[in-house]
């Protein structure tokens, strides 16, 4: 989640999806009335997750791997949308038959990710990146903690820098930040390629493969005490994909995702 005004937007239409569940309305049909189309792979889907009503068009991969092409054109900076191949439930939603998820953190050796992604066009911005929330149970639905995993990316993320070079993994090396996002009513963590926050430009592709739980390990050695983060936590979804921002152009990513 990037900061800023964007951040409240994202907040706005996680917490109005969040009611409509909880108000007995299908979560198919919630999010089908709040975002763009989607495409089930198995046990993974992409899904084209835009922010009202943002025109995002999109055509989807056609081979076994997921993935997807979406193009826009949008001259001022908000948040439009998070297009992102994934696994697992978001907000309580799932159009695959999967029950890899919910997954507890302790009971999981490896979470193994890959992410490619490339972007062109003008006046490009946004930040690929995984996704993740979490709940201390495992009802699969709203989120209690949003954990994110940066790549390439322009943006800052929500609230402030608290480690330098945390850890390393697929290839860099993060920097953390934290914050509380008060207005989807969970914490924030997220973990940017160390020195990249708000560099001015859209990276034109990359990638990132990762195990996801060397960020669990360092949460809970470094920030199971502050009450956010437990390895006893259940972890929902993991997402893969594109914060857009603004820019006139197109973006392609792809993931795989897995845990055991």
């Amino acid at each position: 989640m990037i900061a800023s005004n964007a951040s409240q937007l994202l907040s706005n239409y996680k917490n109005a999806a969040g009611r409509l569940v909880a108000t007995g309305v299908m979560a198919l049909f919630c999010c089908a009335a709040h975002a763009g189309p989607y495409k089930v792979y198995g046990s993974e889907f992409a899904w084209v997750n835009n922010f009202n009503n943002s025109t995002i068009n999109s055509s989807f991969s056609t081979n076994s791997v997921p993935g997807m092409t979406v193009s826009y054109n949008f001259s001022s900076y908000n948040l439009y949308g998070y297009p992102a191949v994934i696994r697992g439930w978001h907000y309580g939603w799932n159009p695959t038959g999967d029950t890899l998820f919910p997954k507890q953190i302790s009971a999981t050796s490896s979470i193994p990710c890959t992410f490619n992604y490339s972007s062109g066009g003008s006046n490009m911005a946004g930040d690929f990146a995984y996704d993740m929330f979490l709940r201390w149970d495992n009802a699969k639905s709203t989120p209690q903690l949003e954990v994110m995993v940066w790549a390439g990316n322009d943006s800052w993320p929500i609230g402030g820098q608290t480690g330098t070079s945390v850890l390393s993994a697929g290839g860099y090396t993060f920097d953390l930040w934290e914050g509380n996002n008060s207005a989807a009513g969970y914490y924030v963590y997220t973990f940017i390629p160390h020195g990249t926050a708000g560099q001015g430009n859209l990276p034109t592709g990359g990638s990132l493969n990762v195990d996801m739980k060397a960020f669990f390990n360092w949460l809970q050695a470094n920030r199971s005490n502050a009450g956010h983060y437990n390895n006893s936590m259940y972890l929902d979804v993991v997402e893969a994909g594109l914060e857009i921002t603004r820019g006139n152009g197109w973006a392609y990513v792809t993931a795989n995702i897995s845990a055991r």
